[in-house]
């Protein structure tokens, strides 16, 4: 009975920082390395029984490849227009800025929408830089807007695949 107890109290708590984890990706942090954490906290908890060595590595890949595809979103995204690497820096780094700039709006939503703000702020800038004509600057933007946007889908896609993976394997 109490080890029923214990381990319905254990799932909770493991679901509840899963979502935690989960929402952390909207203000940008590496949500789905917390729920790495997660899952090496609740298979030391319990032994590694259900939530073994081999669901850890599952999950390790799966954030790696989460955080590869979300950086790389940019590239992605551009279709036939190649961004030049000050266009990709730019978009990058703007996407930071404005994902910082934009956390205290919207409870925490406006930093999603800061970096993609950003995202598309820097590639226009960075390629109005190059000397590229409104039109150009505005296809840079937009391409990383997209891939910003593209990347965070892909992340929390697989951050939601990885809580499926690990609350089925802790079941």
């Amino acid at each position: 009975m109490l080890d029923t107890a214990l381990h319905i109290t254990g799932i909770i708590l493991l679901t509840i920082g899963c979502l935690f984890a989960l929402a952390t990706l909207v203000v940008g942090l590496p949500g789905t390395f917390i729920i790495v954490g997660l899952g090496l906290l609740y298979g030391w908890s319990t032994g590694f029984v259900a939530v073994d060595g081999a669901t850890i590595v599952w999950l390790v890949a799966l954030a790696a490849a989460a955080e590869l595809l979300e950086l790389g979103s940019t590239l992605l995204a551009s279709g036939a227009e190649k961004p030049t690497r000050r266009v990709q820096i730019m978009a990058i780094v703007g996407g930071i800025t404005g994902g910082i700039i934009g956390t205290p709006l919207l409870f925490g939503l406006g930093s999603l929408l800061g970096a993609l703000a950003g995202a598309f702020a820097g590639a226009a800038a960075a390629s109005g830089y190059e000397g590229r004509g409104t039109e150009a600057a505005l296809r840079s933007g937009f391409a990383a807007f997209r891939g910003r946007l593209l990347g965070f889908i892909v992340k929390a896609s697989i951050g939601v695949a990885m809580v499926a993976l690990l609350i089925g394997t802790a079941i």
